[in-house]
């Protein structure tokens, strides 16, 4: 039963959470895009069966629904959770808000990612944070009935947060769909992630859209996306919403 949650324990993230510089990340990006491509393409089984019930018939809404069938059926059915794994998991989550806490908070407890975030930015940062323990969740639900021969067929290309995981794995700490257009490009919706990065002495989010071979811009945490800053200038016009 362990083995069903290996990619759990193998998880580490000191090894995941610490800021990287440009070049480092850039180096990143073919395993990045492999694990976005993976994610964006499994999701479509579900964007397909559940337009109808999805309020937004969007990729980001569809993240959502591999997670909650797992946890519904495992309620529905009472079926027992593995106890070596699911406290894996609570330590897992617990040591991520533990170390991310300490690249937003110095000594004195105050956020120090900008210091003219307002209390919805403060949040914002946090809700981060607490999302990444969600997919986590989420990853080890569908791991749990995945191979249930009464829900196998939800799972036609497996696990998507298999590679929710792996993106975690390469230093990100938000990881979500997003509408990405440049040049005043019609919008696209495609997975876009935000890792600690060491840019110029400055301690930012680099940022990474799927499909490119290298992180484009980047902003504080906290801050919206309408505060990033391209990191060369072919990305002067992209905007992400």
């Amino acid at each position: 039963m362990a083995l069903l949650y290996a990619k759990i324990s193998r998880f580490d993230p000191n090894a995941a959470y610490h800021f990287r510089k440009l070049d480092e990340l850039n180096d990143l990006t073919e395993a990045i895009n492999a694990s976005k491509f993976r994610v964006s393409s499994g999701l479509q089984y579900y964007l397909q069966k559940y337009r109808q019930v999805l309020d937004i018939p969007r990729l980001c809404r569809a993240l959502a629904l591999p997670g909650k069938i797992a946890e519904n059926f495992i309620e529905y059915k009472k079926l027992k959770r593995h106890t070596g794994s699911l406290n894996d998991l609570g330590y897992l989550t617990n040591k991520i808000i533990h170390i991310l806490e300490k690249y937003v908070k110095n000594e004195n407890g105050s956020l120090i990612t900008a210091v003219d975030l307002n209390n919805n930015q403060r949040e914002a940062v946090y809700t981060d944070i607490n999302e990444l323990g969600v997919y986590l969740k989420m990853y080890y639900d569908i791991e749990t009935v995945k191979r249930n021969p009464s829900i196998s067929n939800e799972y036609p290309s497996g696990n998507p947060f298999n590679d929710v995981v792996e993106i975690m794995s390469n230093g990100a700490i938000i990881i979500r769909f997003k509408y990405v257009s440049r040049d005043q490009s019609s919008p696209q919706e495609k997975l876009v992630s935000y890792h600690l990065m060491d840019f110029k002495d400055k301690k930012v989010l680099g940022v990474h859209i799927q499909g490119d071979n290298k992180f484009s811009m980047y902003k504080q945490w906290g801050q919206g996306d309408e505060r990033l800053v391209p990191i060369y200038p072919d990305y002067d016009n992209t905007a992400i919403r």
